[in-house]
């Protein structure tokens, strides 16, 4: 029981590092007028304050907003450190959620891992960026090879609990299809589908009220592999054929919320020409034309950008293209990269490059799905030297990552 309450005080210990860390970012960033920070807290938040509407047409991904108001408006908090708060409340979020990933994930496995060590690898992969080396014509810290925590932007951090709540639910749901007697992973799935099916719709509706970017590049990506798996039993002519359309369109309804809603965004932006993004509109771009202008070489970015999840791949390969949870990753950040090699908007806004966010969404899912199955991994692949040498070495490349993170904090906290 002793070390139970220990373990727990490391939980703690280090959620309360991550909120002390996103405190004093949002802080640091609000001194700087370029921020991200500072653009949605003095000329989208003040919109609110004309009317509901106004503001929702300005900025419909409005939940980081409305809970900086919540907080500034309830308990009188300065608008300043409201955001700061609201962050912090986002960033604990998506910590809780990743260390119970952990721990369901490494008990469905055969054994949970120590509940300090699911502490600090949640932590490590709330604060992990990009490799950087300032000699490599790879973009900056962030530019050009991308971070699944791009912690100077709120809403896209806002996003991400949601979103891993949604991996983790199409996880289960998928398992209970193809196996009736699975009981869950992460979920329970003993009383059927009716529930998670609901749970996976309103998550899905929340991720997309706190940014579009995630479930923009999650449906299709979901899509895809189902769409594939249910050709796959046709030309098999397999009669679960049938019946897996019924669970492909079952899944199609928990998206509807939020494909409407992203429907009534689009027309904030680009048709009722009331948000600000003006004349503007999404155009289809030469191949890799926007991520271009912040990197001198793209592979070189997505190598520093993606290293861990690559080594995991050469490491077993398998999982992401057998495991459910492995393909969904895989397919996410496919569907992503897509999306940024050929999407931007027209205008003055093609260089803000606003669809790189879906890609940033499914290096979330690949960074996510790579750390669980190296957890995994510990228990099973460790009886060869190979097998330890690999995975220390996954080990080390994580905790390299985690380092430059750190570094990339300070620096916000710093030179903006």
């Amino acid at each position: 029981m002793e070390n139970t309450k220990r373990n727990n005080l490391v939980a703690i210990i280090l959620s309360v590092l991550l909120a002390y860390l996103t405190y004093q970012v949002v802080l640091y960033q609000l001194t700087h007028i370029l921020s991200d920070y500072t653009g949605h807290l003095t000329v989208y938040l003040p919109t609110f304050y004309e009317s509901w509407l106004k503001g929702w047409q300005t900025v419909p991904y409005c939940m980081w907003h409305l809970v900086v108001l919540g907080f500034h408006h309830m308990l009188h908090i300065p608008l300043a450190d409201a955001a700061a708060l609201s962050s912090c409340v986002f960033s604990l979020f998506s910590f809780f959620v990743i260390y119970w990933m952990i721990l369901r994930c490494t008990a469905a496995s055969g054994k949970e891992a120590h509940s300090s060590k699911a502490a600090f690898v949640a932590f490590g992969l709330c604060v992990i960026q990009s490799l950087f080396f300032y000699w490599l014509d790879a973009g900056d810290r962030f530019l050009g090879p991308y971070s699944m925590n791009p912690v100077h932007n709120p809403t896209q951090m806002c996003v991400r609990p949601f979103s891993l709540l949604c991996f983790c639910l199409v996880y289960d749901i998928w398992n209970k299809q193809q196996d009736d007697a699975y009981a869950g992973v992460f979920f329970q799935m003993k009383g059927g589908l009716k529930k998670p099916f609901i749970y996976l719709s309103v998550f899905l509706f929340l991720s997309t009220l706190a940014k579009p970017t995630f479930a923009e590049m999650f449906i299709p990506a979901v899509g895809i592999l189902m769409l594939a798996e249910w050709i796959r039993r046709m030309v098999k002519k397999d009669s679960s054929a049938s019946l897996y359309l019924k669970d492909c369109l079952h899944m199609l309804l928990c998206a509807v919320p939020s494909l409407a809603y992203i429907f009534l965004q689009f027309a904030a932006y680009f048709i009722w020409d009331v948000s600000y993004a003006g004349d503007e509109s999404v155009i289809v771009t030469e191949w890799l034309e926007v991520w271009s202008m912040f990197t001198e070489n793209v592979v070189l970015s997505i190598a520093i950008g993606m290293a861990f999840p690559l080594f995991m791949i050469l490491i077993d390969v398998r999982f992401y293209l057998k495991n459910n949870l492995g393909k969904l990753a895989l397919a996410g950040y496919a569907v992503g990269f897509f999306e940024a090699a050929l999407l931007g908007e027209s205008g003055d806004k093609l260089g803000h490059g606003n669809f790189m966010w879906p890609m940033i969404s499914g290096m979330l899912l690949m960074w996510t799905a790579s750390t669980l199955h190296l957890l995994t991994l510990e228990r099973t692949k460790r009886g060869t030297r190979l097998g330890r040498m690999l995975i220390d070495g996954a080990w080390f490349l994580f905790c390299v990552h985690v380092l430059f993170g750190i570094l990339y904090m300070k620096s916000l906290m710093t030179m903006g």
